[in-house]
């Protein structure tokens, strides 16, 4: 799946989305502070593509805390990661992910007389993360009454116990992404949901979450790195922050690392960016095998665009040349034969670029591609390749 197909992905369910990371509830003081700490533990491998030891260490979460949902949930959260990475094609993974959600919500409702809250919590945050993989399956018609039974549970949650921070995770995304959503489509999540989307409240519960001590708050930092680099906020010295930290603490996790390189391009520092990009530094080796091709290809695509940007065409065309047409993640390619046709421009082909320039058919690339029809490179549009987050 590419970088773009992830980010879709999450625009797309962003409203879905629930805390995966939560300290967990138990029958005493002691045995919940370590399902705590526990479960800090397993949340900075599965952020930083360690699945061989995420794996394990849910699994024994799961055997020392027998009956807590804490213990599914997290086994599928990791394997959820682990499928996702994989390029999300294996549907009996995805089915086995389904199945350990569906442990953890018939754990959390034996919590419903002791812990109330917390049954809500966990109800909320199983089907909230079985929407969104079934909105990443593209399955949104089953995917939307999950989210809204999710946000419910998660609102009730805190109904009954206002320090349940981590639960303001699900509803600071769903009350941003439902203010994003097309205007046509608004009336529609209201009607679900009994609430409207509000950028605001939505960016205020994120950041509560992400400036708390709890587990939650790297996948409140993860969301916001997100949103605030893109073109809707725009707010690159933001996402550098924070993405600077998410990089150093995950280095295994390619997404940090590209998307700041996009923030650099995007901040106007070419040299920062094609510096981040590294398409020949060791950290392409550090990752998950799955992930390293299309990390190396983005990371080629990106020190490319730089390059040229900079005016080193023979640099840019040397990188070029190791990304082969048609080549590389999804929604990489229109942009490949772009900077291609950018060269034939640079170069004085003009003829050829322009017939390689009215052949781009890939949405953000086309739309770069008319400006140089008009304005030949090094005129036309000054846009960089947009972040997509997925594989």
């Amino acid at each position: 799946m590419s970088f773009r197909g992830r980010t879709a992905v999450l625009t797309l369910a962003g409203p879905l989305l629930v805390s995966l990371a939560a300290a967990a509830p138990a029958p005493s003081a002691a045995s919940e502070e370590a399902i705590k700490t526990e479960a800090a533990a397993i949340v900075d491998l599965f952020y930083d593509h360690d699945f061989a030891r995420a794996a394990p260490a849910a699994a024994a979460l799961e055997a020392r805390h027998p009956g807590h949902p804490a213990g599914p949930l997290f086994t599928a959260v990791v394997e959820y990661q682990r499928w996702t990475a994989e390029g999300m094609r294996d549907d009996k993974a995805w089915a086995a992910v389904d199945k350990d959600l569906s442990r953890a919500a018939d754990a959390a409702k034996t919590l419903e007389k002791d812990s109330p809250a917390w049954s809500e919590y966990y109800l909320g945050a199983a089907l909230g993360f079985r929407a969104r993989g079934l909105a990443a399956r593209r399955s949104f018609f089953h995917a939307v009454p999950a989210a809204a039974s999710s946000l419910r549970h998660l609102k009730r949650a805190l109904e009954l116990d206002p320090s349940l921070e981590d639960a303001r995770l699900g509803l600071g995304m769903y009350h941003y992404f439902a203010a994003r959503m097309p205007a046509a489509a608004k009336p529609f999540a209201r009607l679900l949901t009994g609430e409207p989307g509000d950028r605001d409240q939505g960016l205020a519960e994120l950041w509560t979450v992400a400036n708390s001590s709890g587990i939650a708050r790297m996948e409140a930092r993860a969301v916001l790195s997100m949103i605030l680099s893109k073109s809707d906020e725009a707010d690159w010295a933001g996402a550098e922050k924070l993405l600077a930290e998410l990089m150093t603490r995950y280095p295994h996790n390619p997404v940090y690392r590209l998307r700041r390189a996009y923030v650099a391009q995007r901040r106007g520092d070419l040299d920062a960016a094609a510096a981040l990009a590294d398409p020949d530094g060791a950290w392409i080796q550090t990752l998950y095998p799955p992930l390293r091709a299309n990390a190396r290809a983005w990371a080629l695509y990106r020190a490319a665009e730089c390059d040229l940007l900079r005016g080193r065409p023979d640099a840019a065309e040397a990188r070029l040349k190791a990304l082969a047409p048609g080549a590389g993640p999804k929604g990489l390619a229109g942009w490949i034969e772009l900077r291609r046709a950018n060269l034939d421009d640079a170069r004085g082909r003009r003829e050829q670029a322009k017939a390689a320039y009215a052949a781009i058919s890939e949405k953000s690339a086309a739309a770069a591609a008319k400006t140089f029809l008009a304005a030949p490179f090094p005129g036309g549009s000054k846009e960089v390749a947009p972040f997509f987050s997925g594989y």
